[in-house]
């Protein structure tokens, strides 16, 4: 999608189509307890995160910057809507797999905290950030798990996220018009991606020790997808074909160290 003002009625029709999609069910005949107890602790602060949000809504129906209006708004509101569907189907695999939901965590208050620093800009950046923190870890983590349904909604989690990055690249396009603002925006970009890396790698390293998920593999992932914001971002339509043909060819088929799920003694 480009970022032409019709677009955010576009934006705003394609998530309204998705808000009504039912939680995945999970598969009751499995026993998800035998997944790493830290998985549980992982999903449970991603749960955490996808809850919150919807301040920007308001600040965007006040907004005037450039290039959005009251579509932008009613889109932004049905992605919060759809972030909150994600905490739902978060909260569903951590209870199943014998996991706390957690009230507050450090990474959830550093993004808020993130969130609430400037203004509208700053923020749609964060919630950038957190995309990308997203898309690279459910992607990671579902290349660990045999076929189950946990897997299944990790793998409609990136789904989502894919549209997500697009959809906050689209607002930033428009935000960086002038050398200047293309230039702090990579400027800003990578300083947070840095950050961000080193918070998923901090709070999560238990999990992706667990899961035996190396550094190399987190880092191919998280600069596949650090790049590929920045280039929608300043507008390459080459290495946009290009990165968006990447994506869709890489493979989800690093199943040789998944994790095993029991099923049931039934004799």
């Amino acid at each position: 999608m480009n970022s032409s003002d019709s677009d955010w009625q576009t934006w705003r029709d394609l998530f309204q189509g998705r808000a009504d999609r039912p939680l995945l069910p999970l598969d009751a005949d499995l026993d998800y307890t035998q997944l790493p107890r830290s998985l549980a602790h992982s999903l449970a602060v991603f749960q955490l995160g996808e809850s919150g949000g919807g301040n920007v809504v308001g600040q965007a129906r006040q907004s005037r910057l450039p290039g959005i209006d009251e579509h932008y708004a009613e889109a932004l509101d049905l992605f919060v809507s759809e972030e909150h569907r994600h905490a739902n189907q978060l909260a569903v695999c951590v209870r199943m797999m014998g996991g706390e939901l957690l009230r507050k965590n450090w990474t959830a208050r550093l993004f808020v905290f993130g969130r609430r620093l400037i203004g509208l800009r700053f923020k749609i950046l964060v919630l950038l950030a957190a995309e990308v923190v997203g898309l690279c870890f459910y992607r990671l983590v579902a290349t660990r798990l045999p076929p189950c349904r946990i897997r299944d909604t990790l793998l409609q989690l990136v789904g989502d996220e894919h549209s997500h990055l697009q959809f906050h690249c689209a607002f930033l396009e428009r935000q960086a018009a002038t050398p200047f603002r293309r230039t702090l925006f990579k400027a800003s970009w990578r300083a947070l991606m840095f950050c961000a890396g080193l918070v998923v790698l901090i709070d999560h390293r238990r999990t992706l020790r667990d899961l035996s998920i190396e550094f190399r593999d987190f880092q191919d992932f998280w600069s596949h997808y650090r790049f590929a914001a920045e280039i929608h971002v300043l507008g390459l339509p080459r290495m946009r074909s290009t990165l968006r043909n990447q994506t869709n060819s890489a493979a989800l088929d690093k199943t040789s160290d998944a994790v095993s799920i029991a099923t049931p003694d039934l004799t």
